[in-house]
């Protein structure tokens, strides 16, 4: 999650702020402790990630956007 924060140029404080949460919230997600879903969901759709529920055993093809 550190990563996709700085990728998209945020410190913790704005991303904290863009996914509802508080800045020790973030420092949390992003040490790997457990944090609410809704935060991790925010936080990864404000920096242009999707999430995709697919039922195991499952395959899934990713095409890059052109």
């Amino acid at each position: 999650m550190a990563e996709i924060r700085r990728n998209a140029g945020l410190n913790q404080d704005d991303a904290a702020a863009l996914a509802h949460a508080s800045r020790p919230t973030m420092s949390r997600l992003e040490r790997g402790a457990p944090s609410s879903t809704a935060v991790i969901i925010d936080l990864l759709a404000s920096t242009g990630y999707e999430v995709l529920l697919v039922p195991r055993g499952s395959r899934v093809a990713i095409k890059e956007p052109s």
